[in-house]
């Protein structure tokens, strides 16, 4: 075996493991975007989502939930820590992959509405859609 066939194998092989690995990691990424709800069909329905949608949704002032200020601190991604776990992941892939959702949140966040009542108007607008 010469040198160049060697060199030619190795470069065959590495190229596989990359590709495998690579394949591995889209479906990976894949489930979890499904175990978390975010399906082509929720991307369709919050595409839909406008200003007025978040601007004239019913909220009742008793609904808020009280929460500790230290918590609601902005965490990776910049979404908000009152989120449960769950929300807080789901909320973080909608956003990298909604980019409609991410101007919208732009937009109304703090001027229209404080962050907690865009997450709590989002996920009741998306409750249909998704099963925590």
């Amino acid at each position: 075996m010469d040198l160049s066939s060697w060199f030619r194998r190795s470069l065959s092989k590495s190229s596989k493991k990359s590709k495998t690995s690579e394949s591995n990691q889209q479906k990976q990424d894949q489930e979890e975007l499904l175990l978390l709800g975010v399906t082509d069909q929720l991307i369709d329905h919050v595409k839909s989502f406008t200003l007025d949608t978040f601007k004239n949704f019913p909220l009742q002032d008793n609904e808020e939930p009280t929460y500790d200020v230290e918590a609601a601190t902005n965490s990776s991604g910049n979404v908000r820590q009152d989120l449960s776990d769950w929300q807080e992941r789901h909320a973080f892939l909608v956003l990298s992959k909604v980019k409609e959702l991410a101007t919208l949140r732009f937009k109304l966040c703090p001027r229209h509405l404080k962050e907690q009542q865009f997450w709590r108007i989002y996920f009741m607008l998306v409750k249909s859609h998704v099963a925590e």
